[in-house]
């Protein structure tokens, strides 16, 4: 049975402070998460941060970029394992075990492979690479959140380099900060998205009936980049919502706010009135639409 958080999920708002300060942060969240929520369900909120531990990954091995600390992984985790000479035996999915392997064995394969100076997926960028085992081992997640969640991400993420490709965009660094710049033109995985995207030539790549979003992101295709990011995480937002609107106070609804706290927070950085519009829609949606369950 699955557990409950009511009294985390009742008490957030209150880290809503003011107008000029907010300790109602991603980082702030999961420290909280930490004190209360343990295995399996702890894994499932952290498999939010296993993007960011990607993106530290590649930019130490790259030796460029900041490094992130939302992540699940200190630095000092990726710079020991990045050291290591480990290979990995016995490929078990991550999250198939009430304790997650660390580094994730997505993650153990691809450095066995970088380590060998071997490609697992010819002709892809290394975080391509890496982004594709990701995506392969979420979705054998034994949460239906996270397998639900990052596949409806692979997809997006799809469609949009697929739009890109068709439109052979040249000013493609004005892209946000936190976008994959080096997979903007890549299709990530071998599914029936994935297929259908390679392969069709109509406007909506043959998708728009299996997937209601489609047709707000191709729209969003035709606009501006600014306007398209701003589209693409008010699509992120609503999916997540939709996901989790039944779930109350389940860890799938903890991992949705989590998720969402990073969308404020990327906006907080790329435009602040916009950041602190979807931060106070957060709070809005907590106490207005969380309502307590019978019996609690």
């Amino acid at each position: 049975m699955a557990r409950q958080y009511e009294f985390l999920i009742a008490g957030l708002p209150d880290l809503h402070l003011d107008e000029n300060k907010s300790a109602f942060t991603f980082k702030a969240f999961m420290a909280e998460i930490a004190e209360c929520v343990e295995e399996p369900d702890a894994s499932v909120a952290d498999a939010m941060r296993l993007p960011i531990d990607n993106r530290n990954l590649i930019n130490l091995l790259e030796e460029k970029g900041d490094f992130d600390d939302n992540g699940s992984l200190s630095r000092e985790e990726l710079d020991e394992f990045i050291k290591s000479p480990g290979t990995v035996q016995n490929f078990i999915p991550n999250f198939s075990l009430n304790i997650p392997d660390r580094p994730p064995k997505y993650m153990q394969k691809f450095m066995v492979a970088h380590r060998e100076n071997r490609q697992l997926f010819p002709g892809l960028t290394p975080y391509d690479q890496l982004t594709w085992l990701f995506y392969e081992e979420m979705a054998e997640s034994k949460n239906e959140f996270i397998r639900d969640w990052y596949e409806f991400d692979q997809n997006l993420r799809n469609v949009m380099a697929a739009i890109n490709i068709r439109k052979g965009l040249t000013h493609i660094e004005a892209i946000g900060t936190e976008r994959d710049r080096p997979g903007v033109f890549t299709i990530i995985g071998r599914s029936d998205v994935a297929e259908a995207l390679l392969k069709s030539a109509t406007p909506d790549f043959g998708l728009m009936g299996g997937h209601p979003w489609m047709e707000k992101v191709i729209a969003l295709g035709r606009g501006s980049l600014t306007d398209m990011e701003k589209g693409l995480d008010d699509i992120r937002w609503e999916m997540l919502s939709d996901m989790t609107i039944d779930k109350y106070f389940d860890i799938e609804m903890i991992a949705s706010v989590a998720q969402k706290l990073l969308i404020v927070e990327r906006w907080m950085r790329l435009d602040p009135v916009a950041g602190r519009e979807k931060l106070d829609k957060l709070v809005e949606e907590m106490m207005g639409s969380f309502v307590m369950p019978a019996g609690f």
